[in-house]
Formats: structure tokens, C-alpha cells, sequence
């Protein structure tokens, strides 16, 4: 299969698909309804990074190169138009499907009944790039109240010394390999299966950064209060457009709304995440808005605000849940 092996689940009136490419969120749906914009996962790539888990960094690195505990780094630019390293290195890498858990069920497709979760694991070795390796497991797992709910777990397996000058290694300290940087994000888009500018859209957020238009580097943080980009009380899209990071959000677990479509309902995003890129659709012909939970802002690489750090052995979780709310 080109975006790697389907995996179904099912609990309720909710079922979901998973691709083991990137860890990709195919479908999801409650009662046929579309909750996130789907794809063709057997006959196409998904566009505009639908549904992928984005790890060990989130949005972009600017100009794909950073400076960390003293030491620089290039990464592969894969968005040429903005000279960034955009969403991390393992968008596009199989994940393998880990043993069942007891109680999750039969195997998808094998005759059974569709399984409620699923568990793909990768192990993303050391690179130039990024010289520390991470074992990486990715849960996607059904309710029939509570919706999909994905979880990321990364451990830093271990970190690349420089054998030589012209070889990249994990910087040192004290005579110690630093802890390996590293951010995480989901990127789906939320939909009602009618046009977004006929949605209300509800994010609380306080703050918003704004970006460069030409690299999508952030240049400056600010209040959202009297722009286009305060959307706490929520509002009507209409064809206000928005491809940005939003912060100042509530402490806990915050959650994104879109209304509209059939029945007048919300697809509800929530999670407990510092930042939340928020993205509408203009690839995709504004059929949804991308709402991406993230760790650290866009650069955080290089800037290290909000960065995870996370010494040989350590590990980090990362969740985030999606459900229809009538």
C-alpha cells in the first residue's frame, strides 16, 4: 500500500482509519459524518500533511538549519518556497503495528471485528540532521462517548558522539551528550463537510504570533483582542483567513471548536498543549481548518521557547482527542 498498511477501528457510531505511513489519521467519522477532512489512502498521498503525526519537531524549522547548545545543524528542506524544514522527519516513514494490547480485539481486515485502538511504533535512528535516535510509539484509540483519542509517547534511545570534526554528533556537556531537542504535533484538519467561511470557529487563545509571509518564520507575538484573529468567543469564518500559531491558552485542557453542517454541530479538538496552529485550508479549498496541537511554536529549535529536552532514557507524552459534540 503506498501510505503503508490500513488499520480500521470502530467503537460505537465512531470509526476511524489509520495509516501506518506517518502515522496518519485517514478518517474519522461518527454516524457517517466527516469529523476530519479525509483521503483516499489506498489510491493517494494525503495533501497539505492531512492527518500526520509531526515529530521530533512541529511547523518549521527557518531556513532548515539551527543552533543548539552551541552546535548548528542542517536539516533537508522539503518546502523550497519558504526554505524551511517543515514538520519534522518522520511525516513519511512506516510506523509498525505493535502487538495488542489485551481487549483491543481482532485485527482489521483479518475477519474479525474492527479493533477500538491501535499502536504503531518507530524506532527514527540518528542523522546528520539530528543526531540522537528516539523510540516512538503512536496510540490511536476509539470511545464511543469520549471520540479518538491519539497519544504520542518519544524516548530518547541514545545520542551520536562526533567520532571527528567533520561528523555531526549531540553537543556535549559536562562531558555528557545534551539532551536531544524536540517538539511534537498532530495535524488534522477539522470539518463539517460544508464550506468554512459557513462555520463558527472557537479558539481559546489570547495570543497569536505573526510570520513572515515570504519564510513563515515567526517575526513578533501579540494580543489577538480587536484583530481578525481573536476567536474566543467564537465566530463565523466568513473569509477571514488565518495560518498561525495561537498561545495564551487556558491552563489544562483547552479545546477547539467548529459549528455548522448538518444538525448545527461541533467537531470538538482538545488537548493540553502550550500552542495550537491554526490553519484554514486554502490548499484544500477551505473544506476544513487544520487545528494542530503543538509542544513548541514555529523555530523553537533555534529560539527554544517551549522546547522539550529529554536526556538519554527520558521519555515524553503527548495527547490530544477528537469527538463530535451535538
Amino acid at each position: 500500500m503506498i501510505n503503508g498498511e490500513l488499520i480500521d477501528l470502530r467503537a460505537g457510531a465512531y470509526e476511524a482509519r489509520v495509516a501506518t505511513s506517518g502515522a496518519t489519521l485517514v478518517h474519522l467519522r461518527r454516524e457517517g459524518r466527516d469529523l476530519v477532512l479525509p483521503f483516499d489512502a489506498e489510491t493517494s498521498l494525503p495533501d497539505a500533511w492531512r492527518g500526520k503525526t509531526l515529530l521530533p519537531w512541529p511547523n518549521r524549522i527557518d531556513g532548515a538549519r539551527y543552533t543548539y547548545a552551541g552546535a548548528t545543524f542542517e536539516v533537508p528542506c522539503n518546502e523550497p518556497a519558504t526554505g524551511a524544514a517543515l514538520h519534522g522527519l518522520a511525516g513519511w516513514v512506516d510506523y509498525r503495528v505493535a502487538p495488542k494490547a489485551a481487549g483491543e480485539g481482532s485485527d482489521a481486515g483479518r475477519g474479525g471485528a474492527a479493533p477500538s485502538a491501535t499502536t504503531l511504533e518507530l524506532h527514527l535512528p540518528a542523522s546528520y540532521a539530528y543526531p540522537w535516535a528516539l523510540d516512538v510509539s503512536v496510540r490511536f484509540a476509539l470511545d464511543a462517548e469520549s471520540g479518538l483519542t491519539m497519544t504520542t509517547t518519544a524516548t530518547n534511545a541514545g545520542a551520536a558522539r562526533a567520532p571527528a570534526a567533520n561528523v555531526p554528533g549531540a553537543p556535549v556537556i559536562d562531558g555528557e551528550p545534551a539532551p536531544a531537542p524536540y517538539g511534537v504535533s498532530w495535524h488534522p484538519y477539522l470539518t463539517r463537510s460544508v464550506p468554512l467561511d459557513e462555520c463558527v470557529l472557537t479558539v481559546p487563545a489570547s495570543r497569536v504570533l505573526d510570520a513572515d509571509p515570504a519564510t513563515m518564520a515567526p517575526t513578533g507575538e501579540r494580543g489577538v483582542a480587536g484583530t481578525d484573529w481573536d476567536w474566543r468567543e467564537g465566530r463565523l469564518m466568513g473569509a477571514t483567513a488565518t495560518d498561525n500559531a495561537y498561545t495564551g491558552l487556558p491552563g489544562g485542557t483547552w479545546r477547539v471548536r467548529l459549528r455548522g453542517g448538518e444538525g448545527d454541530r461541533a467537531v470538538v479538538m482538545s488537548a493540553a498543549a502550550p500552542w495550537v496552529q491554526v490553519y484554514s485550508g486554502e490548499h484544500l479549498g477551505r473544506r476544513g481548518v487544520a487545528v494542530e496541537p503543538m509542544t513548541c511554536p514555529p523555530d523553537a529549535f533555534n529560539s527554544g521557547t517551549d522546547l522539550v529536552t529529554l536526556a538519554v532514557g527520558e521519555s515524553h507524552v503527548f495527547s490530544c482527542a477528537i469527538r463530535e459534540e451535538d
